[in-house]
């Protein structure tokens, strides 16, 4: 590099909403930045010329010609530079690592459940980490690191509030101790606060400014994203819903189900030595089980019943719902069809109810999204571009959250 990194506008928050527009808009012109920005073409140029420098931008090739010189097209670096993701599910960890072109580099799924208590859980998410850094050692560094939790978080703390699971949950420093482990930022969620930010952004809620995604999980939540932002709420709880009928009371009614003989896939399933899960009574309930079939329209009755409260008092343009029980077409049809009943004839006029389209890692790339939101900042962005720009494996203490 020809000057040094302390000499250049590292932190300026012009830097910034400049890479957010790189970032988001992908294969962008410096003439582009310009107009999308409202900053001169100097300071663009400026601004640029150091985003390429420290690593975080690169020059992918040129524009299709408006008529003009073809300017070069600007991406997110996809070669150098990684983060860390981990859902920490009822169930399982899924931890990835991205490039800061949202692209998976490496991902595992460790058979872990929260019952088993914190330490353990974290010290498998820890191991896991260092596996993932070891297979993606070529793209290093690490720059951050984004955990999505099943459970309340307090956002400016990273701490677990009182999940419903192990007592030893409770008031657990996660951010802080995987920033004082892997000497990077880290940032910890609610996990579907995480899967609202990845609808938002690639899934069924682009270029949507309210909308609602619900997860069918071991229990149920929701993600709000308000006027285009994730709304948290004071403490980072809401989303949190009024109702339990999600894949733990499924499993737990399947199994009186199976005791009384009322259902005869599920007890001949359960024969057969199958655990039983939420996925089961859906399967069961496709071949025309009527008890299992029954148990689901209740579930989803109650939890329309919710939902059409919140489509009244926030009134969004699409509801995602996701989850396995999700999965089956009459569950959620009876979702939209007890929503579309409860609710004002307005707040239902033009709204949508649709299936999530991204699967199980929709988690996952929400906190990929979170952290590079975070890092990529202007309060981060000096210290993102000192870790592009040293040797590889450097470490610098990860800075406080203000």
């Amino acid at each position: 590099m020809d000057e040094d990194l302390d000499d250049l506008p590292t932190s300026s928050p012009s830097s910034a909403a400049i890479l957010a527009v790189v970032r988001h808009a992908g294969g962008v012109s410096r003439a582009d930045l310009a107009t999308l920005t409202g900053l001169s073409k100097a300071i663009v140029s400026e601004r640029v010329r150091w985003l390429v420098e420290s690593g975080l931008v690169e020059e992918t090739g040129a524009n299709a010609s408006t008529g003009g010189r073809r300017g070069t097209a600007l991406s997110l670096s996809r070669s150098r530079g990684v983060v860390v993701t981990a859902e920490v599910a009822m169930t399982h960890l899924q931890v990835s690592v991205f490039s800061f072109a949202y692209e998976v580099l490496w991902e595992e799924r460790v058979p872990v459940s929260m019952w088993q208590g914190p330490e353990l859980v974290l010290d498998e998410l820890e191991r896991a980490i260092e596996r993932g850094l070891a297979a993606t050692e070529a793209h290093r560094p690490l720059c951050g690191i984004g955990v999505g939790i099943a459970g309340p978080v307090e956002f400016e703390t990273g701490r677990t509030i009182h999940p419903p699971v192990h007592p030893d949950w409770h008031d657990q420093p996660v951010r802080d101790r995987l920033q004082q482990r892997f000497g990077i930022p880290a940032r910890v969620d609610n996990e579907v606060n995480l899967m609202a930010l990845a609808e938002r952004t690639v899934g069924r809620g682009r270029n949507v400014r309210d909308l609602l995604v619900i997860k069918v999980g071991s229990f149920v939540g929701a993600g709000l994203i308000s006027n285009g932002k994730l709304h948290r709420g004071a403490q980072g709880s809401a989303g949190s819903l009024v109702t339990s009928q999600g894949s733990e009371y499924l499993v737990q009614q399947a199994a009186r189900l199976v005791e009384s003989g009322r259902s005869p896939l599920l007890a001949e399933a359960t024969r057969e030595g199958q655990e039983m899960t939420a996925r089961m009574v859906v399967h069961a309930a496709q071949r025309g089980d009527e008890a299992s079939r029954e148990l689901l329209d209740k579930a989803a009755e109650s939890i329309g019943q919710v939902l059409s409260v919140l489509v009244d008092f926030f009134n969004p343009a699409i509801i995602v719902v996701a989850g396995r029980p999700a999965d089956g077409n009459d569950f959620l049809a009876r979702i939209r069809e007890t929503i579309y009943g409860r609710s004002l004839a307005l707040a239902t006029r033009d709204l949508q109810i649709v299936p999530s389209e991204l699967g199980d890692e929709s988690a996952s790339l929400g906190a990929a999204i979170m952290i590079l939101d975070e890092i990529t900042g202007a309060d981060l962005l000096t210290h993102t571009a000192r870790r592009l720009s040293g040797p590889l494996g450097t470490q610098q203490p990860a800075p406080r959250r203000q």
